[in-house]
């Protein structure tokens, strides 16, 4: 204490010998003479400012780390398993490599025992190992068990985005949501918005082929109701400065393929207050949230129906030779009902 104090300038040497709140100025002196003193210090409060302010996203392997946790929890969501262990990943720090979401959860993966052997197998063959960053874990409870894979084969900064692709085995359906970063745009950057990137009509003559092939694919006639029937989806999210607090998941709108499209075509829609095309909570008048999405995929009134398997592995493919990064889950065992469900989401109240 006593070098500490010797090391802080005159004015604010008071600062390492009473309690209390400090001034603003008084604590980054503080902090600055505390790491000069103690240079291994540095990472671990930084941290702990992290765990305060919230983690800054700069650079390219953060803003990748944030969407695969996001897709990540949204997986974990989407099964209806509890998603607040993404509230204990670790974000890399400036200058790191990659690493995947799942790599750094606490604790040992679970084996692969718990899974289905038939499936196992037909994941791993599904995914392959040549990736350079995987990383997989399996959730499981009561009768239902989710394998969820983090999966990148380039470098952060020649990776375009993330797809999320997940499956129910019980219902041989599958969903594909591929993230779309809004930024700030408008008069004194106060809204937010996507403007098409000239790979947005590639990505979706993509969409519209897998979702012909799933049509080819239904059962005939089909066994089970769907309010949409096919797979393709957009999350169009804010390009986060900050890391959302805690568990929560990124803010955005959710649309399908069909959706983007029509809004594309129609005029004074989906265009922005200089006439560009803008995709933006004040340019598109009805969209999915992440609360109402995560419920009608729960209840199953999205996905595909039937022989989802026979396109998922080319899907997978496309995804990773798109230059993208892919969150894949697959859940595996009965439903519970929809009256289990909502009682779950109302915290096991029986009303």
């Amino acid at each position: 204490m006593e070098d500490l104090s010797d090391q802080l300038p005159h004015r604010h040497r008071d600062a390492a010998d009473r309690s209390g709140v400090l001034t603003k100025r008084s604590g980054e002196e503080l902090l600055n003479s505390l790491t000069t003193l103690r240079a291994d210090l540095a990472a671990v409060i930084a941290r702990l400012q992290e765990r305060v302010g919230g983690v800054r996203i700069i650079g390219r392997v953060r803003e990748l780390f944030l969407e695969q946790r996001d897709a990540t929890g949204l997986a974990l969501q989407l099964g209806g398993f509890d998603r607040s262990i993404i509230e204990e990943t670790e974000f890399p720090e400036e200058g790191e490599g990659q690493t995947p979401v799942l790599a750094t959860l606490p604790g040992h993966p679970a084996h692969e025992d718990y899974l289905v052997a038939h499936d196992a197998q037909r994941f791993s063959d599904w995914i392959g190992n040549d990736a350079e960053h995987l990383a997989t874990r399996v959730f499981h409870k009561r009768d239902q068990r989710l394998f969820i894979a983090n999966v990148n084969r380039l470098p952060a900064e020649e990776t375009l985005g993330v797809d999320l692709i997940y499956h129910h085995v019980n219902r041989d359906s599958f969903i594909l949501v591929q993230y779309k970063k809004m930024g700030q745009v408008g008069a004194g950057r106060s809204e937010w918005g996507y403007r098409p990137d000239g790979d947005l009509d590639g990505q979706l003559k993509r969409m519209r082929e897998v979702e012909e092939a799933c049509t080819r694919l239904e059962q005939d006639p089909p066994t089970d109701y769907r309010f949409v029937h096919h797979p393709c989806w957009i999350k169009f999210c804010k390009s986060e400065q900050v890391a959302p607090k805690g568990d929560a998941l990124i803010g955005g709108m959710y649309l399908a393929r069909e959706h983007v499209e029509w809004l594309r075509g129609r005029p004074g829609l989906a265009v922005g207050p200089n006439g560009g095309e803008l995709f933006g909570y004040h340019t598109v008048p009805r969209y999915l949230d992440n609360t109402t999405f995560t419920q009608l995929v729960q209840d199953g009134w999205i996905g595909t129906r039937g022989r989802a398997s026979d396109i998922i592995q080319a899907q997978i493919k496309a995804s990773l030779d798109g230059s993208r990064a892919l969150v894949f889950a697959g859940l595996i065992g009965d439903d519970a009902t929809q009256a289990e469900r909502t009682r779950e989401r109302r915290g096991g109240s029986g009303s």
